[in-house]
This record gives structure tokens, sequence and C-alpha cells, in this order.
């Protein structure tokens, strides 16, 4: 029988062993973070998690949102960075999954007004790759995200030089059709060892409670994602399109 995994987003409860989860799973391609920002950012959900049926995280990532200045010098929430995305369980294409609800929970409950931001570390060529298939293009930083973005590195991180990709507008709905589609055929087989598991979401949200938003978006389409429009944010489509 196949090995229930199970998709949600994080708790107060979830601090500790999220905590655990990075401590022993250390990589050197994912940034050290504060953390007060990781407290924050558990309390808030915003915490994707994979777990098998013991409740042992075998993945997780989280959503950095970023400050900048609107039209008139007022603080909003500009951008969100995908970071810490860490799949411990490999071979068996938990990426996918992982940061497919990790965008939907961002866009749907906590979009920036302009877009996603990610951060890969030079050399870090899995990385690369998987985003990209993902849909992730390259990203020219204005110079308030790269002034901002900083808030939530720990001071004792290396600080290793970066390459930025976005996620943007007309990436969204491909997002959500990786839910939906993964939903009906949740089956996942390890490459090597032929050990099959079976994603599960009846404990995410996003099914529970945003199913027709979610699936709304799934049969939208925003344009190319190859050719992102630099003046569409991320905010303005969600609240007019999933209301």
């Amino acid at each position: 029988m196949a090995k229930k995994l199970f998709v949600r987003f994080a708790e107060p409860a979830d601090e500790k062993k999220i905590f655990d989860f990075y401590s022993e799973n250390e990589h050197q391609y994912v940034a050290k973070r504060d953390p007060e920002v990781w407290r924050e950012r558990i309390a808030s959900g915003a915490v994707t998690l994979i777990e098998d049926e013991n409740g042992k995280i075998v993945a997780s990532a989280i959503s950095y949102p970023v400050m900048g200045k609107d039209e008139n010098g007022n603080d909003v929430h500009k951008w969100t960075e995908l970071g810490s995305v860490r799949v411990a369980q490999d071979g068996i294409g938990l990426f996918k999954a992982l940061l497919s609800a990790q965008v939907m929970q961002a866009y749907l409950l906590e979009p920036p007004e302009d877009r996603f931001a990610i951060e890969i570390v030079l050399g870090n060529s899995h990385s690369k790759h998987v985003f990209q298939k993902e849909g992730a293009t390259p990203f020219d930083i204005p110079k308030e995200l790269q002034d901002a973005v900083g808030y939530s590195i720990s001071p004792d991180d290396p600080g290793l030089p970066v390459e930025w990709f976005q996620l943007a507008v007309e990436n969204m709905p491909h997002f959500a059709k990786n839910l939906t589609e993964l939903e009906k055929n949740p089956k996942l087989v390890h490459k090597a060892t032929g050990e099959e598991f079976e994603l599960d979401f009846s404990k995410c949200v996003l099914f529970n409670k945003l199913r027709k938003p979610l699936e709304d978006l799934a049969n939208q389409d925003f344009g190319d994602p190859k050719q992102p429009n630099m003046k569409h944010g991320l905010k303005s489509f969600r609240d007019k399109f999933s209301p």
C-alpha cells in the first residue's frame, strides 16, 4: 500500500518541529534565517509542509513578505520571497507539490503588490533547473527589493552570491492546475526503489476552504509565463479574478 504524504500549512504548534527540521537538514544552499521572522511566519501559516504518516516533516518552504513604498511613500507588501525550500526526502518528486502549494497559499491569502522573487545561490544548478521547469524566469531586481530583502537573513549566514528569478501573474494558473491535477492523480513513485507514495490534501486549506478560487484560477489564462508583464501585479489580479 502506498504511504501517504500530507500537504498542509503550519500552525503555531508546529514551531519546534519546523525549527528542528531545518536544523537537522541544513544545506549549503539554504540560507539561515532570523528565528523571530520564522516564528512570525509559522504563526501566520506561511510555512508549507509535507509530512509522512507519523507527522515527520519531509519537505518545507517558507514565504517571506518584503516591504516597499507605494507612489505616496507608504509602506506596502510589495514582493514575496519564496525561500527556505528544503526537500529532505529525495527521489519521489515532492518539489512540484511543495512549490505549488506555497505559491497558491501566498497568492490567495497574502499576495504581494508586485510578484514573487526567488534567490538561488550561484552554482546551485539543481534548484535553478527545478524552478525554471516550473516557469520561473530571470529577474533583474530593483534596488528597493535588494535593499529590503535581507531583513529575514540570520547575521551568521555566509551571504553567498545569488541570482534572482521571478514568478508573476502569468504563472499563477499553472500552479493552481498543478494542485488540482495532483489531487486527482496523487501517486508518486521513488525512482530508484519503486516505493509508492500518495499525496494527501485533506489537511490543506487550499482544498478545504479555497477550492473554488483554486479551481477557477486553474482555468484562467493570464498570458505567457515566459514573457511576464512587469506592469501586472499579483494582488490586483487576485482581487479581480479571485474575489
